[in-house]
């Protein structure tokens, strides 16, 4: 059973930032609805305005075929409603030779690509200290695992907090 005051807790505190319905700070801790053309100017803005620490300019899509696809429609809609921009936030793909002979759609709509060994995951999309060097390398604000391949291997998180002393929203002990 779950605890209604806690949930009803959690919902006013961490709504999401994708939608119209967004949350005011201090005193005035209730919920507000944003007119439609709400909008700012670019991603530091929003991280301003909303009281954030880090932007997110550039991601590292560290999957591939339809889950990649499905992060970078997501993210360019949002980008779209709130910056009226589709292209605030830049992607980078891993591409296989594989995917390149097969001419996956992901690639198409990634703004820059950077080819992995094919063959087994474990030797790209599933290689976590390859997608940490990667990361490093390019470099990106943000990592998306999306899901199989490394984002069930919880040494990603860890290595990623090592590397960039990423913040995570969860502890990283539970992923154990």
């Amino acid at each position: 059973m779950i605890n209604l005051k806690l949930f009803i807790k959690c919902k006013l505190f961490m709504p999401s930032m994708s939608g119209p319905h967004l949350m005011r700070r201090g005193r005035e801790q209730r919920r507000m609805d944003v007119p439609r053309d709400f909008t700012v100017a670019s991603p530091a803005e929003f991280v301003k305005r909303f009281g954030g620490s880090r932007v997110i300019e550039k991601v590292l899509i560290a999957n591939n075929g339809i889950a990649a696809v499905k992060c970078m429609r997501s993210i360019r809609r949002w980008s779209y409603e709130m910056f009226r921009n589709e292209r605030t936030i830049r992607f980078v793909v891993m591409v296989t030779p594989e995917d390149l002979k097969a001419n996956a759609e992901y690639i198409k709509m990634a703004d820059h690509y950077v080819p992995v060994p094919g063959g087994p995951n474990n030797n790209n999309y599933a290689n976590v200290e390859m997608i940490v060097d990667i990361a490093k390398r390019i470099p990106v604000q943000a990592v998306w695992a999306g899901w199989g391949h490394a984002s069930e291997n919880p040494k990603l998180p860890e290595l990623l907090h090592k590397s960039w002393n990423f913040i995570f929203r969860y502890d990283i002990k539970h992923l154990h």
